[in-house]
């Protein structure tokens, strides 16, 4: 073995195709960039300690729809109300009874869920939970495989330019292996190459992750939705772990190649070739009952979905379900040559008219090269289905904010009693009548575990009586729905109170958002955790009752959205806190925030595909340098090749784009059936053409625009050079 000629050989290669090196570098440099810097913002977002926040310092209270509580609702038990108002009756035990018209599911009470987590109810000693934490660690670990998603986009790219740089030098082998080299040394250039490839991808992708971390957590990202930590740590056990592999599997890129490289005949590769034959035998097309494959695994699996649902629990049936999903996607790539091939037919009709001669030259090729299409073809719909499935779950989640917004906030203002002002009941009547207003008095609310709620029931029944609804008694209780999933409530049920010295038992009414809210500063699941009682209930007769009235929410009768004259009105009495709208548009934009961690992933993400695609054309541009040289020759003009190289990328979108969003809707609507059931929140799958047109188009301006520097490349190739005899 000669390492000093393999490292020239190498060396050699690199410069020759510097193009090709230098996206192949860039290619391993991006995907160690971002998996690098959201390693060490998830490692400062772990040592985020939990705790409440203000609504100016939240940072992500809606991951999956929930949050953890503050420090203050942690130190209350189950819902004591001794110690905030002196009642002589304390909170000790809380349970449930099933009502007769809606039994408990076994099978649903096996799930390890969220929902229906504390059926069995809670006691006053019991440690309270650290609620919404499931949510953080499920976006935690959906931020961690993003990164490796464009990790595996960049080892690709290794792979596809090791094993195809083999075949497109073919013939620089095998002249070396006539003048007498080995194919032992010839095969050690190769991995010097690889090893020269990889090592300068990972180091410049290591360095680029520090600064590039920094600035994320200065901008106040991080991986679990809260705000990172204010040191800036960094984990260099994993970070020493991702370069080692970042470099091995650039090394192992090799094998392929090497395999082909010790298997290759000199005579085969130096002989004149005719590549009409080769299209007309490589009939790629899916042969037999290939097509039939994923339907029919996707309708055996339908079929049996309602009993994994009910055997497997919740968090087993989501890996069994993404492990599926990731069966069903490599038996539709059996369908990726064949579709190309149909795209490739298509656009032909479409642009014979208009472009013959680029028409005619891109089938020819791409039906030729359609086998080695296939990686960059997968790495683009890898990239863009991610970049589906998270429209959809985003969507959702904004979704979900909105129908809650629309009964709990929007229609409302809320207000706080004005101190030291003599109340004035029937001025406030005629106040509100005037202004046809419905204002609904409400107590402080006991946090912790059991968070309650009273309401003044001549306030609420008016409300209730004209939605049609059953109105508030005493012993009767509503529940938010937030609430009522976490105990697996429903209507009917009811809620069974221990005290020192008696119990008390509540019928549930009615399980809704419309009224039982105010907006305080705190977490997102919390301040839609809530039991609202009515007044004249024995239990809250001396606690929480004195506070009735300190709070209230105003809403129209008519059902618009109350105004500054609305509030002016009750300016004497009350003073108005927060407007409703104003906090659902708050909690959409903090939807945003929390995943501006997956837009910083995807934009990378997008960057190292429109790479991908670039390093295969380059790398089919200079295998092809003898054939544009031929076709300038006979008279093909430099734009007739740019055009050709534009086509050949808006048919590789375009495949992808069809990929791209089957595959991306299926593993959102995976995502989200599991949020559904992991959270305490209903998210539903809504299918939006308008996005999936731009997520489509946006798949192919990229290939298109990939394809741009490849095709001036292809017009600066000499023709006397390349045509010359080896």
């Amino acid at each position: 073995m000669n390492l000093r000629l393999a490292i020239y050989l190498a060396w050699r290669s690199l410069r020759h195709h510097l193009n090709v090196a230098l996206a192949t570098v860039l290619g391993v440099t991006i995907g160690m960039t971002v998996v690098g810097a959201i390693l060490i913002v998830d490692h400062n977002s772990i040592e985020t300690p939990i705790g409440g926040r203000s609504e100016a310092d939240e940072r992500g209270q809606k991951v999956a729809g929930a949050a953890a509580p503050g420090p203050a609702e942690d130190q209350q038990r189950a819902g004591s109300t001794g110690p905030a108002h002196g009642a002589p009756q304390r909170i000790l035990r809380i349970a449930f009874e099933v009502g007769k018209e809606t039994p408990s599911s076994p099978a649903q009470a096996r799930f390890p869920t969220q929902e229906g987590q504390a059926r069995s109810g809670l006691a006053q000693d019991a440690p309270p939970t650290r609620r919404g934490e499931e949510d953080y660690q499920a976006m935690r670990l959906a931020v961690r495989l993003a990164s490796l998603m464009s990790f595996s986009v960049g080892a690709v790219i290794v792979f596809y330019t090791m094993r195809f740089s083999v075949a497109s030098r073919s013939r620089e082998f095998t002249l070396l292996l006539c003048l007498g080299e080995r194919r032992g040394n010839v095969g050690l250039s190769l991995l010097v190459e690889a090893a020269l490839l990889g090592l300068a991808g990972t180091l410049l992708g290591t360095l680029l992750a520090f600064p590039l971390a920094s600035l994320l957590i200065g901008s106040g990202i991080s991986t679990t939705g809260r705000v990172p930590a204010s040191d800036f740590a960094v984990p260099w056990p994993e970070l020493g772990a991702m370069a080692s592999l970042s470099l091995l599997i650039a090394l192992l890129g090799v094998l392929g190649p090497l395999r082909s490289l010790s298997r290759m005949r000199i005579v085969e590769v130096l002989q004149p070739r005719f590549i009409s034959p080769q299209i007309d035998a490589g009939n790629l097309a899916v042969q037999g009952f290939g097509w039939l494959a994923p339907p029919l695994m996707a309708a055996v699996y339908l079929a049996v979905r309602p009993f994994l649902q009910s055997w497997l629990s919740v968090v087993e049936f989501f890996i069994f379900e993404a492990f599926f999903a990731g069966i069903l996607a490599v038996a539709i790539l059996w369908w990726m040559t064949p579709l190309l091939r149909g795209v490739i037919r298509f656009v032909e009709t479409l642009l014979r008219p208009l472009l013959p001669l680029e028409t005619l030259l891109v089938g020819q090729r791409m039906r030729l090269t359609s086998r080695k299409l296939v990686f960059t073809v997968a790495s683009v719909t890898l990239v863009f289905s991610l970049l589906t499935a998270l429209h959809d779950i985003t969507r959702a989640l904004k979704d979900e904010i909105d129908r809650w917004s629309r009964d709990a906030l929007d229609p409302h203002i809320f207000f706080q009693r004005n101190s030291n002002v003599r109340h004035d009941e029937a001025a406030l009547r005629e106040a509100l009548d005037g202004r046809g207003l419905f204002f609904f008095r409400m107590s402080k609310k006991i946090g912790g575990e059991i968070p309650i709620r009273l309401v003044a029931a001549a306030d609420v029944n008016p409300f209730l009586s004209a939605q049609g609804r059953p109105i508030l008694r005493p012993g009767k209780v509503m529940v938010s729905r937030t609430l009522a999933a976490r105990f697996g409530l429903s209507v009917g049920d009811r809620v069974v109170i221990f005290t020192n010295s008696e119990r008390h038992r509540f019928e549930i009414l009615d399980v809704t958002d419309a009224v039982g809210f105010f907006a305080e500063d705190g977490q997102y699941v919390d301040l839609k955790s809530y039991f609202l009682f009515s007044d004249g209930n024995p239990l809250f007769a001396d606690s929480l009752e004195r506070s009735l009235g300190e709070y209230g929410v105003a809403r129209k009768r008519d059902g618009g959205m109350p105004g500054v004259a609305d509030m002016m009105a009750l300016s004497p009495y009350y003073r108005a806190v927060k407007r409703g709208s104003r906090l659902g548009k708050w909690q959409k934009a903090e939807i945003d925030r929390d995943f501006l961690v997956f837009d910083f992933i995807l934009l990378m993400t997008v960057i190292l595909a429109a790479v991908g695609v670039t390093n295969n054309i380059l790398i089919q541009v200079h295998a092809r340098e003898r054939e544009f040289s031929v076709l300038r020759t006979l008279g093909v003009s430099r734009g007739q090749t740019t055009r050709v190289l534009l086509v050949e990328g808006a048919i590789i979108g375009l495949v992808s784009a069809v990929l791209a969003i089957a595959l991306g809707h299926t593993v959102g609507a995976i995502s989200i059936a599991f949020l559904d059931r992991f959270t305490l929140f209903e998210y539903e799958l809504v299918f939006s053409a308008q996005a999936t047109v731009l997520i489509s188009a946006l798949v192919v301006t990229t290939c298109c625009l990939a394809a741009v520097y490849p095709a001036l490349v292809a017009n600066r190739v000499s023709s006397a050079e390349s045509l010359h005899y080896e």
